[in-house]
């Protein structure tokens, strides 16, 4: 890397061009996006290094601060150690073709193999069989919990995990399109030619036929690590609202299980909509609203914000928001009542009456010109004589014009008779 690499890197939050392509991959989506363009670019960034992506989305899109950015530097640091220790294992303990060929047709005769892909598989399953002591099975790990350098620490990961490294060891060698998912009930393995590698314990296996045992592509991984939400360390530190829209938006676009991200995305825009309407950031809270496609959130956004708006005096606002409320008639009716009443009560009785004219309440727009007239009697002043009224000529005139528009009789009697001495 060179120096002005270094120093651009230095001041982003990534900690080289890797997690940057990721970054950038992931910023836009949305569900809408094309689903077979979205896999295409996916697959040539899982080729050019899946763990950049896992260890990017665990940290930016489940919550996992303790992967800072000196933290990840330290995670690929190890990854390279791992990828080298693997190499020189595979150097020195090649099985021959011929012996991992017989191996996998006597667990799956019609499986349609390349010798030199199954050797490199052999090659991780022996290096990592639980036999040598290097790699521990847990539960609900994070990835970063399973890059740990090699000759000091035991390597410890759940299936997910653990299939996400063979994955990055293979594409080191080979394409990762000759690869599928088997998918089996809270468990997830990878599968070959028509053999299945079970990475939990290093060995080859036949799932064929087996309950819950679909194939999927390997893109799956993503939505598959994305979904797994079920680590202790997630249990005690939020994910960002947003954040969880974007990696559900995400699993949504990859995954096969359309009830599970289904579901999954309608929680995410609610969450993420209720956490924005909290926050009285109405504007952004329509934005997912209309995103959404869901009519009640719409209408939900649009009710608070008008109401909110209303509130804040910003009536123009409150009807915009209004439009979208399923009450959008009587909400709309409500900002004129609140305008016109917020108006009359600080005096600008003429922004009133415009207000009051949008609801055709002539009661209120009489007594806005009674106020009116009022307000212009206040300049004739107490004392009044032949000479000040003459002098207020102008001023009889706007009062005699209010105490028609009002209607009030007593006050068309009052101005008449002060009309005749101007």
């Amino acid at each position: 890397m060179s120096f002005i690499t270094s120093v651009f890197y230095f001041f982003t939050p990534y900690t080289d061009a890797r997690e940057r392509a990721v970054a950038v991959f992931f910023r836009g989506l949305t569900e809408r996006s094309s689903q077979s363009k979205i896999r295409e670019r996916l697959g040539h960034l899982l080729q050019r290094d899946i763990a950049a992506i896992n260890l990017w989305t665990e940290y930016r899109y489940k919550g996992y601060r303790y992967l800072r950015k000196s933290q990840r530097k330290k995670l690929y640091a190890n990854l390279q150690r791992i990828a080298d220790d693997f190499d020189r294992f595979y150097e020195s303990h090649i099985r021959s073709a011929e012996a991992v060929v017989n191996h996998i047709h006597r667990l799956a005769p019609h499986a349609a193999i390349d010798p030199e892909k199954a050797r490199c598989l052999q090659a991780l399953n022996d290096y990592f069989s639980p036999g040598r002591g290097m790699y521990e099975y847990r539960e609900s790990s994070s990835f970063g919990r399973l890059l740990r350098d090699p000759t000091h620490e035991k390597l410890i990961g759940d299936c997910n995990q653990i299939v996400t490294l063979y994955m990055y060891l293979y594409a080191r060698y080979h394409d990762l399109r000759d690869l599928q998912l088997r998918i089996l009930p809270e468990h997830v393995a990878l599968h070959y030619g028509g053999i299945d590698v079970e990475t939990t314990t290093g060995t080859f296996a036949s799932y064929d036929g087996k309950a819950g045992g679909a194939l999927l592509p390997v893109e799956e991984i993503v939505s598959i690590n994305l979904l797994d939400t079920t680590d202790s360390y997630l249990a005690t530190h939020e994910v960002a609202p947003e954040d969880l829209l974007q990696a559900s938006r995400l699993a949504f676009i990859l995954s096969h299980d359309r009830d599970v991200v289904t579901h999954n995305l309608d929680a995410a825009y609610k969450r993420l909509i209720n956490a924005l309407m909290e926050r009285n950031n109405y504007r952004r809270a329509l934005e997912f609203a209309v995103a959404s496609r869901d009519m009640t959130l719409l209408s939900v956004v649009g009710h608070n914000g008008a109401v909110y708006e209303m509130q804040q005096h910003n009536y123009a606002a409150a009807r915009r928001f209004a439009q979208h409320a399923m009450d959008h008639d009587e909400l709309i009716r409500s900002t004129w009542q609140a305008e016109g009443a917020h108006y009359y009560q600080t005096q600008h009785y003429h922004d009133a009456i415009k207000a009051f004219k949008q609801l055709n309440d002539q009661t209120l727009i009489r007594q806005c010109y009674e106020a009116l007239f009022f307000e212009e009697q206040e300049k004739l002043g107490s004392d009044l004589t032949t000479d000040s009224i003459k002098r207020h000529a102008s001023t009889v005139k706007r009062m005699h014009s209010y105490a028609k528009k009002s209607g009030n009789k007593e006050l068309i009697k009052y101005t008449d008779s002060l009309k005749k001495y101007t």
